[in-house]
């Protein structure tokens, strides 16, 4: 059995699947945005158990799927979720190269 948290993720122009919880997977996913992605989220069996909540999904074709109440992340560690609708443009801006990771101002705990 495996355990998936996924949230906040932003997934964008994919033909086949997006998340796919498989065999004994339990996956949780959480507020995540979903644009122009065939399959955003489904399970392939009755074993595996998939929890959706807060995702935005922009222009799919096929599949949305839900199976089960899989787990609670928040029984293993403290985390917040960023809404949904906030994702592309956090992660446009805040993701890949940055010039000023881990550099703090003089001053700054």
């Amino acid at each position: 059995m495996a355990y998936a948290h996924l949230y906040n993720n932003y997934l964008q122009n994919i033909a086949s699947y997006g998340n796919l919880s498989r065999g004994g997977t339990r996956m949780v996913l959480e507020n995540s945005y979903f644009e122009r992605v065939n399959n955003p989220y489904y399970n392939d069996t009755s074993a595996a158990q998939l929890r959706q909540s807060g995702s935005i999904v922009v222009n799919r074709t096929r599949r949305q799927q839900t199976n089960g109440s899989a787990f609670t992340p928040s029984s293993f560690y403290p985390y917040t979720l960023d809404p949904a609708a906030s994702v592309p443009s956090l992660l446009r801006t805040y993701s890949g190269p940055q010039a000023n990771i881990g550099v703090r101002a003089c001053g700054e705990e």
